[in-house]
């Protein structure tokens, strides 16, 4: 059976993607005596191919197990995007991750792989592990974090650096869309590590001290990893674009780890400024 958490989970999650889902979008009539938003739960249950009282269930978290094979039908009645439609079937005990074992925060990075970081030069980058603390990283990477080398425990970590290091609020152009979408990629991650005291342990601590992450954590927005471009505001160089790249690579100890890699944007200054940033790093270092 699913724990209590879970449960709570998918009935949040279902109500919230029910209230938006509007009766044109599925083809039904809106009608005059509509009192709530979004559909009804016997309209879901309908498109569903299952009774109300079933669906009913599942938004009033009963002790029951969901087989994939429903999920997939209610997810296809809500018309579920498919990183919605992934954290459904997560939340539901299926397809987790390292079937919820523990291993992620056991972590390694091998020496090839920080070999590999060192090599990129002028292009920040970072290996993160499941929960996003930041594992390893190359002497670029302190243009965008500061000094990593300094901070301690959970404080190494890439949400904790978003939302609460002043330093990259300050930096980090149109902050509040890239927060949000970290906040929907953090919770399609978590649904694999619900039980699980470590992971949660970050999530406690940011609703407790940021007000902005909780608003949007408590929206159930969900959103697979992508690629993209970021723009930051240096305090000695100014305006710096990069093109970032996610990519999965495993870890010493062959768990899955995400190697976070930034490349100077074509036809920008980008590159020239991270040399000059680089070149006086440098020379900071071999004068200590």
């Amino acid at each position: 059976m699913l724990s209590n958490i879970r449960r709570s989970e998918i009935a949040t999650f279902l109500r919230i993607r029910r209230a938006r889902l509007q009766p044109e979008q599925v083809g039904l009539p809106r009608g005059t005596r509509r009192r709530t938003p979004g559909l009804r739960r016997e309209e879901i249950a309908e498109l569903a191919g299952i009774s109300t009282e079933w669906y009913a269930w599942l938004e009033q978290k009963r002790d029951v197990h969901p087989s994939l094979d429903t999920l997939q039908r209610i997810a296809q009645a809500l018309r579920l995007e498919p990183a919605e439609q992934q954290h459904l079937l997560t939340l539901g005990g299926y397809a987790l991750e390292n079937g919820g074992s523990g291993l992620a925060r056991e972590a390694a990075v091998g020496d090839s792989l920080q070999r590999l970081l060192d090599q990129m030069a002028c292009c920040p980058a970072w290996i993160m592990g499941a929960r996003s603390d930041i594992l390893a990283w190359n002497r670029a990477a302190a243009v965008i974090h500061g000094d990593l080398g300094g901070m301690q425990g959970i404080e190494r970590n890439g949400i904790h650096q978003l939302f609460l290091n002043p330093r990259m609020r300050r930096m980090l152009v149109d902050w509040e869309v890239h927060a949000q979408d970290c906040v929907a990629k953090l919770r399609l991650t978590q649904a694999n590590y619900l039980d699980d005291p470590w992971f949660n342990q970050l999530i406690e601590l940011l609703r407790s001290r940021s007000p902005a992450f909780t608003e949007w954590w408590d929206e159930h927005e969900v959103r697979l990893p992508h690629d993209g471009v970021k723009l930051y505001e240096h305090p000695d160089v100014g305006r710096l674009s990069f093109d970032y790249v996610i990519l999965q690579v495993a870890g010493g100890n062959g768990v899955p780890l995400h190697l976070i890699t930034y490349v100077p944007t074509r036809d920008t200054d980008t590159q020239e400024k991270m040399e000059a940033l680089m070149g006086h790093s440098a020379m900071v270092l071999s004068a200590c």
